[in-house]
């Protein structure tokens, strides 16, 4: 009884950590010219069958299945001497977890954001961003249903991060951020921030191949259900391997894999992802 209660509240709480804020992708923060328009298409299947809580594994059979498309329009240009971009995730997609019987499809929170570049220097390969996200809670919800797609609170997302590179093809990006949450009032749900910093590590393999290996870090974010702490702060450990192939002067296709390492709190997800990206 108690680890089925345990699932059900971190079926609020800890299911698709992170899915409205894209994950960063090695070279994210390489600026482009002032005048470049590009479109992002993602796919991601996201898959998880143990979860756990405060270190303790409390179901090994939970059956965490989703399938999420994103749309991500971007466009760079200049403001008084500083490259910056302003950018929307637009994200629909289904979900379902076998443990629970519950399961839930359509539109999740879009995101706004936008990025400053305080250091853009190509010559020198040295590029220092700032990037404030808004997650804006229209998508789909029931306040009756024990998954939803929107999650009926504001969110907030503050990045910085340093992009360098190193010579002979390879680059470094380095950096972290602290996510936010309003309360939300039907589950009666506060929830502490969380504090997450990443390492991208990139070869060129060919002008127009290369590729990355990646490791995050994710603490805190701790919930609490009307009034009753979950003691589920998270101190998880990700690795992610990438591969990038640019088959046009305007088209490139990212091929992504993605495992949880070391989970203290949540579903111990992997995931695959493609994307393409056209820019112009």
């Amino acid at each position: 009884m108690k680890r089925t209660c345990i699932a059900a509240v971190l079926c609020f709480g800890l299911v698709l950590p992170n899915i409205a804020f894209a994950d960063l992708d090695p070279r994210d923060y390489v600026g482009a010219p002032a005048g470049t328009f590009a479109m992002l298409t993602y796919f991601r299947h996201i898959t998880a069958d143990t979860l756990y809580n405060d270190g303790d594994e409390v179901n090994n059979n939970f059956g965490l299945t989703a399938n999420v498309e994103i749309f991500r329009p971007v466009y760079y240009f200049d403001v008084g001497g500083f490259l910056v971009d302003i950018q929307a995730l637009l994200i629909t997609g289904d979900q379902e977890i076998d443990a629970a019987g519950v399961s839930s499809s359509g539109i999740f929170d879009p995101v706004l954001l936008g990025t400053v570049w305080f250091i853009n220097n190509g010559e020198s390969q040295t590029w220092l961003g700032f990037t404030p996200y808004f997650s804006i809670p229209v998508g789909d919800y029931d306040k009756d249903k024990p998954l939803n797609n929107g999650e009926n609170r504001w969110k907030f997302k503050e990045e910085l991060m340093l992009a360098k590179g190193l010579g002979n093809g390879w680059f470094l990006d380095v950096g972290g951020s602290v996510e936010f949450y309003t309360d939300e009032d039907d589950a009666k749900k506060k929830q502490d921030p969380l504090w997450t910093g990443e390492l991208h590590l990139s070869k060129d393999i060919t002008k127009k191949w290369y590729i990355g290996a990646s490791y995050m870090y994710h603490a805190g974010g701790e919930t609490e259900f009307d009034g009753v702490n979950s003691n589920d702060s998270q101190n998880n450990h990700t690795l992610m391997a990438t591969t990038v192939f640019g088959f046009d002067d305007n088209y490139n296709l990212q091929l992504q894999y993605k495992r949880d390492i070391s989970v203290e709190s949540g579903p111990e997800t992997s995931a695959f992802q493609a994307r393409l990206l056209y820019f112009f």
